[in-house]
């Protein structure tokens, strides 16, 4: 049997939760503290590791033949689309169309996301055409720079934007503004962690176990002590985005395909239904609350959390039994 990286598929679950402790901020209510650690440095954490977890099985054999990027893309593009259909009728409660001209409308399709976490797949393909031409055209030195100052301009429109000083370079980021609502994009934020993977793909760590869990130990604790400063200091526009992220992200990804093993597919399968659906959760959770009026569920993030994780994870299961009978089906069928 072909051996995988079971470690990998368990951290894609942790990533999707992190994602949705994102945008629910649990602990808030119990600890600002420790929510903030939670959502604001640990869960930063999880887009990251999906980038790099993409790029290095796009790269693992070498440079991907036409026919497996062709299957990438469509198949980003095609849960891109699913999730459209998903949160169109959210979309056109909230008047979002009415109240919103073309150019956002394109704008949100092709680069922001139509919902608040859809950002995610214009990003990975875009990410991904610039990293497979960098990567076609130059060195891995050479593309690894290119990716780093497109982050550094990340930098600058996310976590660092108080900090900019120089009227044409605040000039520049303030012109992106008008044609992207972040820079934790496709063009900024993405490719440096889709060419980290591609970097691990090519060059075996020489770390032991024990040195990567230390260098990560370290550098995590340098990113939250970064994090927690920029807060204090005020200059954050968006909290995306951070110096160390890249460092941390490196070290994690190293230490998570250092066990090789029976993998565990489900997990992959079930983070990514958790991811798409889990704004819906929100929705569904938020409605029974105020319909039954159990405002506990509505004002209290924790149980709101929990609620929406159970549904999350529970529904999650069922379309991967689902979609997993359909396979089985098919097969014997043939």
């Amino acid at each position: 049997m072909k051996k995988g990286y079971p470690w990998i598929d368990r951290m894609r679950m942790v990533a999707a939760i992190l994602v949705v402790s994102i945008h629910i901020s649990p602990l808030l209510q119990l600890n600002a503290t420790a929510d903030f650690i939670l959502t604001r440095i640990v869960g930063r954490l999880a887009v990251p590791f999906f980038f790099i977890t993409t790029s290095y099985f796009l790269f693992i054999n070498g440079y991907p033949s036409n026919e497996k990027i062709k299957k990438t893309l469509i198949q980003l593009s095609q849960w891109y689309l699913l999730s459209m259909l998903i949160y169109f009728p959210i979309m056109i409660y909230n008047h979002y169309f009415q109240s919103s001209d073309l150019f956002i409308i394109i704008k949100d399709l092709l680069i922001d996301g139509t919902f608040y976490h859809l950002w995610y797949f214009p990003a990975v393909m875009i990410g991904i055409i610039i990293v497979l031409v960098l990567k076609k055209y130059f060195s891995i030195k050479v593309s690894f720079i290119v990716t780093l100052f497109l982050y550094f301009i990340g930098l600058c429109g996310d976590s660092y934007y108080g900090v900019i000083q120089v009227p044409i370079i605040k000039d520049f980021i303030n012109g992106l503004f008008q044609y992207m609502d972040y820079t934790r994009n496709g063009f900024f934020f993405a490719p440096l962690f889709l060419m980290i993977g591609v970097f691990i793909t090519e060059h075996q760590s020489r770390l032991t176990l024990k040195g990567n869990i230390v260098l990560l130990v370290i550098s995590f604790l340098l990113m939250s002590l970064e994090a927690q400063k920029i807060h204090m200091l005020e200059i954050v526009k968006h909290d995306s985005m951070y110096i160390l992220l890249p460092v941390v992200s490196y070290f994690l990804f190293q230490l998570l395909i250092l066990h090789q093993g029976e993998r565990h597919k489900n997990m992959k399968d079930i983070s990514l239904y958790i991811y798409i659906i889990h704004p819906m959760m929100i929705v569904i959770v938020r409605m029974i609350g105020k319909t039954l009026k159990l405002n506990v569920i509505v004002s209290h993030n924790f149980i709101q959390f929990i609620c929406v994780i159970t549904l999350s994870i529970g529904i999650s299961i069922l379309i991967n039994q689902y979609l997993q009978r359909g396979e089985r089906n098919e097969t014997n069928n043939v």
